[in-house]
């Protein structure tokens, strides 16, 4: 909760599958999910209401734009914006990217409820 209301997630994968599973364990750990499977449907929901957003949960590896430009756009519409990106690799240049671009919080697949319950809280 935050104010009397619950804290809204943005989850993003190009995978439908992994939208559907990932928004079913949030919601279980009480949040509000919005889930997108489509990377630019993400960035105009965020577009049209930011301050609708407490955190953005995003794939790294996704086509259009990846989890990084995302999360960049985020917060240029919102600067300070949490943004945790997900991974099932990252190489040390992609690393050193995400860190330079104060995307700090990153999350190795596979998510599980335990981990991502950890890494949500310490973000939140």
């Amino acid at each position: 909760m935050h104010g009397g209301r619950r804290l809204h997630v943005l989850f993003v994968d190009n995978d439908e599958e992994i939208v559907s599973a990932s928004t079913r364990m949030l919601e279980n750990l009480g949040y509000r999910v919005s889930g997108h499977h489509e990377s630019l449907q993400a960035l105009r929901a965020f577009s049209e209401e930011p301050d609708e957003f407490d955190l953005a949960i995003v794939d790294h590896d996704m086509p259009d734009m990846t989890g990084l430009e995302l999360g960049e756009r985020f917060r240029r519409i919102r600067r300070g914006f949490p943004v945790m990106l997900y991974s099932g690799h990252l190489d040390r240049a992609t690393t050193k990217t995400i860190g330079a671009a104060g995307l700090e919080h990153v999350i190795m697949k596979p998510m599980t409820v335990k981990k991502l319950e950890r890494i949500v809280r310490a973000v939140l």
